[in-house]
């Protein structure tokens, strides 16, 4: 059946994540908001999103997207199936003053900044001739925020050409011990599956995450593939080939010189 100006991250974090370290997020960076009990609506992707992390004989190919007031962000086919992304579920508690932000975007700046923090995890995975199309931007702001609870501020970014696609958890503050559940799970052909946490390590203890060092060099900073099979490896194949890449690099130059290519320059 078929069916959620560029930054180098090569500097060592000593403490965690701030605000300010987040992808950019707010109605004047073009997300759409939502306060207290009020999820966001579920919008079309830019482009479908194909080869999708399964759990059973089905893949999923969404095309659709929400994201949900109390922790998740869910990708959607046209039917009734779907992968959720926990980043910190809790079906109860306070929501009045938990804001929630989303968005799609296509911007070259975050999308090189989303390519490099994937690459330092996991090399070659996206490169110039497969680099990300689009990225789902979901912000959860003083989740649940109420008394002498400071809330919890988090980050869910999903990086997809169409084929490749990998997630970014981003956690600045974490303000209850445990949570109802992390991870990832599917609803496909009617069957929900049990939580997978060796594809996120938290569980229900997120406490220590904004502090913890986990396959990225800074803290609170998580990168997952959420592909069904592993995808092929383009850049080392293709992009760091010697003699294309050398070719290319010569056509380049000649052009920055103002001089006359070759047609194969152009192939």
């Amino acid at each position: 059946m078929v069916l959620s100006l560029q930054v180098i991250l090569s500097t060592c974090y000593t403490n965690g994540l701030e605000l300010t370290d987040l992808y950019p997020y707010g109605t004047e960076h073009g997300d759409t908001m939502r306060t207290g009990y009020n999820s966001l609506p579920t919008v079309p992707l830019l482009a479908p999103i194909d080869n999708l992390l399964a759990f059973g004989p089905a893949g999923l190919t969404a095309t659709r997207y929400s994201i949900n007031y109390d922790g998740y962000l869910r990708l959607h086919n046209d039917g009734s199936d779907s992968i959720l992304l926990n980043l910190f579920y809790l079906g109860d508690g306070d929501f009045d003053n938990t804001k929630i932000y989303g968005r799609t975007t296509a911007d070259p700046g975050l999308m090189n900044r989303a390519m490099d923090q994937i690459n330092e995890a996991f090399p070659y995975t996206f490169c110039s001739t497969s680099p990300p199309t689009q990225l789902i931007v979901g912000t959860w702001i003083d989740y649940l925020k109420f008394g002498s609870n400071p809330g919890s501020n988090f980050q869910a970014i999903v990086v997809t050409n169409g084929s490749i696609t990998f997630g970014i958890a981003l956690y600045v503050d974490v303000s209850i011990a445990s949570a109802e559940t992390t991870g990832i799970e599917s609803y496909i052909n009617s069957v929900t599956t049990v939580v997978d946490y060796s594809l996120f390590p938290f569980g229900t203890t997120v406490m220590g995450a904004p502090s913890m060092m986990l396959n990225s060099n800074i803290p609170g900073t998580y990168i997952f593939s959420l592909n069904d099979i592993p995808p092929p490896d383009p850049c080392s194949s293709v992009c760091y080939s010697c003699k294309p890449r050398l070719f290319q690099l010569a056509c380049e130059i000649r052009r920055s010189n103002g001089e006359n290519v070759p047609a194969s320059c152009n192939n």
